[in-house]
């Protein structure tokens, strides 16, 4: 499989940009609709200094493979990886997927 035309796929998306700029508007609405949670996290006095927000992956997934598998959104995908990394521990991953035009229909993050 000839990997470079997904990186090529994903660079004429903006994919990388368009997941950190999701990442932001997630982590920001995080910081006012959990507050508590989020105190917990990071604390009263967040550094975003130290807190590294990088695309570390991306995966191509097909949806129907298993025509019987419990979740499905019928469509093939691609997801992106960005492992929330504060004060050099990683805190949780931040998801976004994307039908194959480049759209994203979902985005969410874990905190572990």
């Amino acid at each position: 499989m000839n990997t470079n035309e997904l990186r090529k796929w994903a660079e004429n998306h903006s994919i990388e940009s368009n997941t950190i700029k999701g990442f932001w508007e997630m982590f920001n609405n995080y910081k006012e609709e959990q507050k508590e949670e989020f105190l917990e996290v990071f604390g009263a006095d967040l550094d975003k200094g130290q807190l590294i927000i990088k695309m570390n992956r991306l995966g191509l997934f097909i949806d129907a493979w298993n025509k019987d598998a419990f979740m499905q959104y019928g469509f093939d995908y691609v997801t992106t990886y960005i492992p929330i990394i504060y004060k050099d521990n990683q805190i949780g991953e931040y998801k976004m997927l994307f039908n194959l035009d480049g759209i994203c229909f979902d985005d969410y993050f874990i905190i572990f």
